[in-house]
C-alpha cells in the first residue's frame, strides 16, 4: 500500500461523501478538523470507510485531532495500523 494511493482514496471519499463532490482546495495538508470538514458525524463514516477500504480498524485511542488533522496524518495512521496487523 503506497502512501499516495491511501491519500488519494481518502481524498476521494471526503470529496464525494462529505463535500458533495467538491475537492477544490483539498490537498494532503488541508486542516480538515480546523476548517470543519470533518465533524463527529462524518468521523463515523470515515472510520467505516477506512475499515471497509483498507481492512484496518482504528482503535479509539488513535481517534485524535493529531491523527485526523489532514489527509497526510490520516494516511500515516492507516498505514501504521495496517503494518501492525501484518
Amino acid at each position: 500500500m503506497q502512501r499516495s494511493e491511501v491519500i488519494e482514496q481518502v481524498k476521494h471519499y471526503i470529496a464525494e461523501v462529505i463535500l458533495d463532490g467538491d475537492d477544490t482546495d483539498l490537498n494532503e495538508a488541508t486542516p480538515l478538523l480546523e476548517w470543519g470538514v470533518i465533524n463527529s458525524l462524518e468521523l463515523v463514516g470515515l472510520l467505516n470507510f477506512i475499515r471497509r477500504q483498507f481492512h484496518v480498524d482504528i482503535p479509539s485511542e488513535k481517534v485524535t485531532a493529531e491523527h485526523l488533522a489532514n489527509l497526510a496524518t490520516i494516511a500515516e495512521l492507516i498505514m501504521d495500523q495496517a503494518s501492525e496487523v501484518r
